[in-house]
């Protein structure tokens, strides 16, 4: 298998994109990556930005139960050093009305992409078990990598 440390990410920003990108590149396999909706909802609110550094971090500390089908997930907080601490801001439009609408507009743009890529046998579902620590080392042992070879470019 080849690896190549092409990621896409975001909205798309054109109809066919996916057949576009196909002309240009090969593409053998798509990952897509996917997180119970009410814990995604739950970490864009949580999201935080220091209003004197500009770094992000993030205060939602999710501990979701395992319901309908829906895996439990732990994932803690990713919280400010000290000195950033009292300097939190919340964007404004961080809000549970506008990140799900957010989400419903990434829904309808993204489903052609993934019905593409499906059809042809190239879309891989992955449904992630938790944050980075937990996520990582399970999609690379799927996708049958090796861990300690590509710790240095996870950290980057």
């Amino acid at each position: 298998m080849k690896l190549y440390s092409t990621y896409y990410q975001g909205d798309l920003k054109q109809e066919n994109q996916e057949e576009i990108l196909d002309e240009v590149t090969e593409i053998d396999l798509v990952v897509n990556l996917k997180l119970r909706e009410d814990v995604l909802i739950e970490k864009c609110l949580g999201r935080r930005v220091c209003s004197e550094c500009g770094k992000g971090f993030n205060v939602a500390s999710i501990d979701a139960k395992a319901e309908n089908g829906l895996p439990g997930m732990i994932m803690p907080p990713l919280l400010p050093p000290q000195h950033c601490a009292s300097k939190l801001v919340t964007r404004a439009d961080d809000t549970e009305p506008v990140v799900k609408e957010r989400l419903r507009v990434y829904k309808e743009k993204s489903q052609p992409v993934e019905d593409y890529y499906r059809k042809q046998g190239r879309l891989m579902e992955f449904d992630l078990p938790g944050g980075i620590p937990e996520s990582w080392p399970k999609l690379l042992e799927i996708l049958n990598l090796d861990d300690h070879h590509h710790k240095k470019s996870a950290a980057a």
